[in-house]
């Protein structure tokens, strides 16, 4: 009995020293990580195999299968004319539990220039296609890649770099926010807002 009185004991202890901690700054977010860059290739939709990853996942900052598993916000194709067309997740296909919410815009400065997503302006449920040098910027909402934020919507920005049109290959640059609610898009930056 003696024994399990000290362990709630300590336990209740190390909740009292978590919140006293825990309450030194309330608008210090310890969570917050680094906006990210990379470089990625990815193959068209069409023509390719189906073990090719084809898609963008936002949240996890990866490239990835448009497949029935849906875990992919944007995927990418090459038309007939050589240009990338984009798709959002719901024109590729409807997952159970609903598609997510992805809003296109295009990026109308440089690719570097765009430090700081848009509040408004994103263009949802509709494709777009670039061409290489042309770059896009990217909202999505989802509940599910973003628990234990208070918002549910992150953003990307990527542009094309070049395709290859034989190999059917297409190669960005993407930065993201790994932080839901905010619209940094510096690369290496750990956000304030």
């Amino acid at each position: 009995m003696k024994s399990r009185l000290l362990a709630i004991s300590a336990g209740l202890a190390s909740v009292l020293v978590g919140g006293v901690t825990a309450c030194n700054d309330p608008n210090e977010n310890t969570q917050v990580s680094a906006v990210v860059a990379d470089t990625v290739t990815l193959w068209a939709l069409t023509g390719t195999g189906p073990s090719f990853p084809s898609a963008y996942w936002a949240s996890r900052g990866a490239i990835t299968r448009a497949d029935g598993n849906f875990q992919f916000d944007i995927a990418f194709d090459i038309d007939a004319t050589g240009k990338i067309v984009v798709y959002p997740q719901r024109l590729v296909g409807v997952p159970l539990q609903g598609p997510k919410a992805v809003g296109l815009q295009r990026i109308t400065g440089t690719f570097d220039g765009l430090e700081r997503a848009p509040n408004s302006g994103y263009v949802f449920d509709s494709t777009f296609t670039v061409t290489p040098g042309q770059g896009l910027v990217m909202q999505v909402q989802s509940g599910e890649d973003c628990l234990g934020y208070l918002s549910s919507i992150g953003y990307t920005k990527f542009v094309i770099d070049s395709i290859n049109t034989t190999q059917r290959t297409i190669y960005l640059r993407t930065v993201h926010d790994p932080n839901c609610g905010y619209r940094n898009l510096v690369p290496g930056v750990v956000p304030k807002n």
